[in-house]
């Protein structure tokens, strides 16, 4: 188990509820519940930074919103984060690392 796993935060995009709901990060690995079809926002506090990972099949609705409520989740865990957008299969070594992608 990756051990930065209980260091971030996920969110995923309820495009019904134009909203972000919390999910649980559990024993499976991360990237088992990152799906293509949607937008997930990541807190790594550690790192100051909120990560919006796009799933290759989302939506432009849902660009949109993520757009949009990202610095609501920003603003409850730190004004001063820095918001990055990472697109499915154009992900850093880091990234990778984290949700357990390598």
């Amino acid at each position: 188990m990756c051990i930065l796993k209980k260091q971030f935060l996920l969110f995923k995009i309820d495009e019904e509820k134009e909203d972000f709901t919390a999910i649980e990060i559990e024993d499976s690995p991360t990237h088992s519940l990152l799906d293509s079809n949607y937008i997930y926002i990541i807190v790594v506090p550690i790192d100051k930074e909120i990560l919006i990972w796009h799933g290759r099949n989302a939506s432009i609705r849902m660009k949109f919103i993520a757009t949009q409520k990202a610095p609501t989740i920003r603003d409850k865990y730190g004004v001063d984060f820095k918001i990055s957008a990472v697109d499915e299969e154009d992900e850093s070594s880091e990234f990778k690392e984290m949700v357990d992608l390598e």
